[in-house]
């Protein structure tokens, strides 16, 4: 007996609900993986089980090395779906508060589900390095992570020594920059500041001779003091001191 049409109908579409059901428990299940499991030791969180156990150890020993050299948190997570509404940038960001707080810290997130990155770096870091810097390292992560002729274990690793190599390389322009005199620019430095040392004191000894010039030529010549006789016993009287004739003395 053929079934009813309804029936008929209604079982493509009910093998379709189940799909979209099983697709949509697993990326809620995913994430709440990510949203509920704890900072990973070694900094790596993987459900997309992309690495080897050699490869993670290796990734594993990058990202403390990096922690050390920047002073600051570093992960990396992979993971399979998109997670609860969030895009890859925004949940990036949650995880990232969530394992380091307000310590400094970077997150670099691969989402299996747009096959793209993701990073999140703390105000801290943003505060530290260059803003178009950081941009361009999220830019070329990108790009890297296209690259499909490469396995994903591949790609991810090879993303991670491009961030952390970028990263160091800012880290030492920073410290340069906040180094008064570099340790390769500390003689030049030294050598510079003893000859302008040495111009101010002889400029200094220049000018007091030439002052002392100056106060010699402008020396005033006085005539001697004269002793004089009173005159008619008054107290301030004195002597002739100088006589002008207008005519000529009576014969």
């Amino acid at each position: 007996m053929a079934r009813p049409l309804f029936f008929q109908l209604f079982s493509p579409l009910s093998s379709l609900w189940r799909v979209a059901g099983m697709l949509a428990l697993l990326a809620t299940g995913s994430s709440a993986a990510i949203d509920s499991i704890p900072a990973p030791a070694d900094g790596i969180y993987d459900d997309t089980r992309a690495f080897s156990d050699a490869a993670r150890q290796t990734l594993a020993q990058e990202i403390r090395t990096l922690a050390t050299d920047l002073k600051c948190d570093v992960w990396l997570t992979a993971t399979s779906f998109s997670t609860g509404g969030l895009t890859p940038r925004r949940q990036a960001q949650a995880t990232r508060i969530r394992w380091s707080g307000d310590k400094p810290a970077i997150l670099l997130a691969y989402d299996r589900a747009t096959n793209a990155m993701a990073f999140s770096f703390s105000p801290d870091l943003w505060a530290r390095y260059p803003a178009t810097s950081l941009a361009t390292i999220g830019l070329e992560s990108n790009r890297a992570i296209a690259d499909t002729k490469l396995t994903l274990e591949e790609r991810l690793t090879t993303i991670l020594h491009q961030v952390a190599k970028r990263l160091r390389e800012l880290e030492v322009v920073r410290l340069k920059q906040s180094v008064w005199f570099p340790k390769e620019e500390r003689l030049s430095t030294m050598l510079l500041i003893g000859v302008l040392l040495g111009g101010a004191l002889l400029a200094a000894i220049l000018g007091m001779i030439s002052r002392a010039r100056s106060h010699a030529s402008g020396e005033q010549l006085l005539f001697p003091d004269v002793t004089v006789s009173t005159r008619f016993g008054a107290p301030f009287g004195g002597g002739l001191i100088a006589e002008i004739r207008t005519q000529p003395p009576a014969r």
